[in-house]
């Protein structure tokens, strides 16, 4: 077959969630099909991974993206029912691109990662079309709104609106719908087409602890993700300023390494509390979790999966994280994990695994295997596959069925 992959970020390399899923899609598809990939380059740098993916894609098309102009582009859309997130995300380079190779190739399939890149197959009717929705865009502004400031919070409030009208209008026109849990497809619920979970998964072989890693640092405790992100911003805040002090009266000599790019200057401001480091970009993630000693979610605003969570599980690593953290995960991969809302909460349930060395060894061993089990790429990539490859077997357009594969 030959698939026309649309995303709305250059899904290499695979170092932060919407990447690590978007790349291993892509990956699979590439494996037993024909693609083409269409997408959007927010950063300079990732312009030097088209010999990359090219090494996947039989064509790579990359539209620059520059944040302050697409800001700019959005201000006329204010006031209107347009959501801001499809003026952002619209090239005409690209639109010409896509267009041109709708013209002048044959597709069996049209990919579209995030709901904003399907205003670039508005028009197309003959080519099934699969969505993947992910997280869910328009649930995570609206969840934006509730922890943020006027006008922020009426500007959030708005999009998070717009965007689920626009989704649901949208969705209500293609094959098939993607999303990573069974709480998105929830949201889905008034959507007539299809709706299928395919789960996030994790590269256990490369997350497993090296048996020539470093001992652990003692009382450890690590965060790891893209600090440019507002839900890890406002986590590592919340557990700096609220929750470390508490864990610092048990265990003195406790730290909270914040690990992750793109560090804005009130998350490196936190340096200035007792007991916080923080790193910035690192070339490789698995030296920090190695050494840590339990690592924490401590999310309010959370959507999908974390694959922080996934990822320190399967390094071994002891989990502490809210409820809102955990909603997306399995429910035996959630019931192993710590879980705490409120500041003492969170101070207890860290300080006990801190304290105890064999149990937090016990839980390491548990979570590895529970990820193994429930959350393996091959797995969840044959759910994908099976959806993009049987489109004969989706109800018609119309059906209020949803399948939770």
């Amino acid at each position: 077959m030959r698939i026309l992959f649309l995303c709305h970020r250059v899904p290499y390399p695979p170092n932060k969630g919407e990447k690590i899923r978007a790349f291993h899609q892509l990956k699979a598809m590439a494996a037993r099909h024909e693609v083409d990939l269409f997408t959007l380059a927010d950063d300079a740098e990732d312009l030097k991974y088209r010999s990359v993916l090219l090494e996947f894609c039989r064509e790579v098309t990359i539209a620059p993206l520059r944040k302050t102009l697409g800001r700019v582009k959005t201000l006329p859309y204010l006031f209107t029912r347009q959501p801001l997130t499809i003026p952002y995300f619209y090239s005409r380079k690209l639109q010409v691109a896509v267009n041109a190779a709708l013209s002048t190739r044959k597709y069996d399939r049209i990919f579209v990662y995030c709901s904003a890149m399907a205003q670039y197959v508005e028009s197309v009717s003959d080519i099934p079309v699969i969505v993947d929705m992910v997280d869910v865009d328009s649930d995570k502004w609206i969840q934006y709104a509730s922890y943020a400031r006027f006008p922020w919070s009426f500007i959030y409030r708005r999009e998070g609106k717009r965007l689920r009208e626009y989704e649901r209008a949208t969705l209500d026109r293609v094959s098939a719908v993607l999303v990573s849990t069974e709480r998105e497809a929830a949201l889905m619920n008034s959507v007539k087409t299809p709706v299928h979970v395919v789960s996030n998964g994790v590269d256990t072989d490369y997350f497993k602890r090296s048996e020539n890693a470093q001992p652990k640092a003692t009382s450890t405790i690590i965060f790891t993700g893209d600090m440019a992100y507002f839900p890890n911003q406002q986590a590592v805040e919340f557990f700096a300023k609220d929750v470390l002090p508490l864990i610092l009266r048990e265990v003195p000599s406790a730290r909270f390494l914040i690990v992750g790019r793109n560090p804005n200057s009130q998350v490196l401001a936190l340096r200035d509390i007792d007991g916080v480091e923080v790193t910035g970009a690192v070339p490789d993630v698995r030296p920090y979790l190695s050494q840590a000693t339990v690592a924490v979610a401590p999310f309010v605003i959370a959507a999908g999966i974390q694959n922080k969570i996934l990822e320190a599980m399967a390094s071994e690593l002891p989990v502490v994280a809210t409820t809102k953290a955990v909603q997306g995960l399995s429910a035996r991969t959630a019931a192993l994990i710590e879980t705490g809302d409120t500041q003492a909460e969170l101070a207890t349930k860290t300080c006990n695994i801190l304290k105890n060395q064999e149990h937090a060894y016990s839980l390491g061993v548990n979570y590895r295997r529970s990820v193994m089990e429930d959350y393996s790429w091959p797995a969840a990539l044959d759910r994908l596959m099976s959806v993009i490859e049987r489109p004969a077997s989706y109800p018609t357009a119309g059906s209020s069925v949803h399948v939770h594969a």
